[in-house]
């Protein structure tokens, strides 16, 4: 896999939401919106219900596919990075990590008691981006 430039990882890093995206056993796509902790390289950390969608979807296949976006009304000025990654249940001493930078991300979490259910690494497998390296462009066909 190439290298998340900077401004990827800075995009990513700045987001306070982002949808992932699995498929549910009998086909069906499935996308939710969570809140995202990026370790600055290329795992990105979410947690999902234990006994959601999400987390059965990924009993039988852990692709995952995570969007960051910002919209403009002016089109010269979208930015977006999907991310194709494979996703993993943390514990231990990852799950600690991912926690630390989710309290240090989201302080109001703690007013509602937000602690850990099904805590995942987003690992990195393939990325394309718009808006941030590349401009943004149309070409019709």
């Amino acid at each position: 896999m190439k290298l998340l430039p900077d401004a990827v990882k800075a995009f990513i890093d700045g987001a306070h939401v982002c949808r992932i995206a699995t498929v549910r056993e009998g086909g069906t796509p499935h996308i939710i919106p969570v809140c995202p902790a990026f370790d600055g390289d290329r795992v990105v950390y979410v947690d999902v219900a234990k006994d959601g969608v999400t987390a059965r979807a990924l009993v039988s296949s852990d692709r995952i596919t995570a969007i960051f976006d910002e919209y403009s009304d002016d089109w010269s000025k979208l930015k977006a990075v999907i991310l194709r990654c494979r996703a993993e249940q943390v514990q231990g001493a990852e799950l600690e990590k991912a926690w630390e930078l989710f309290r240090a991300k989201y302080p109001q979490g703690q007013a509602i008691g937000w602690e850990a259910r099904h805590t995942l690494a987003l690992r990195v497998g393939g990325w394309t981006e718009w808006g941030l390296v590349h401009p943004l462009g149309y070409q019709p066909e």
